[in-house]
């Protein structure tokens, strides 16, 4: 399967969360590859960071007689940790990735059609005890341009 550069209007659920996973996996080295769109079911060696979707609201249309509507979409990035200290290093990181990588030209979230990204939410949750996992659920809100793609 080829990777997802670019979010497209049909398919811009889909394309934003493995996007972004794709884009946390290259370049959060600390997980080592082990980010996942889904919640984990199976036991996992930790930490790890799961990218799922948290709601979508159309923003407005693009004119009178326009198909082409902005889309804003709510990602929840959630660090799983074995601590707090490894935690918060996760996320600080996964902040700095996304805030510093938004107007690359080639690379960039927003040449991938995932604008004005904004941290909405940063919320701990942590396991009971000592060794209970520790968590932290971050929502992240981007804006999409949707276009007519009919012919």
């Amino acid at each position: 399967m080829a990777p997802i550069t670019s979010v497209h209007s049909s398919t811009f659920l889909a394309d934003t969360i493995i996007l972004i996973r794709d884009k946390l996996r290259a370049n959060i080295a600390s997980v080592s590859n082990r980010v996942y769109t889904s919640y984990p079911k199976n036991p996992v060696i930790y930490p790890i960071i799961t990218v799922t979707d948290r709601g979508t609201i159309q923003q407005g249309r693009l004119g009178m007689a326009s198909e082409g509507t902005l889309i804003s979409i709510d990602v929840e990035v959630r660090i799983w940790a074995r601590n707090v200290k490894e935690r918060n290093e996760i996320t600080q990181q996964v902040y700095d990735y996304l805030r510093d990588n938004q107007l690359t030209v080639t690379t960039g979230l927003s040449a991938s059609n995932l604008h004005d990204f904004t941290l909405m939410s940063a919320v701990n949750v942590d396991e009971l005890g000592e060794a209970g996992i520790k968590s932290k659920v971050c929502e992240y809100r981007f804006l999409i341009l949707i276009e007519w793609e009919g012919g």
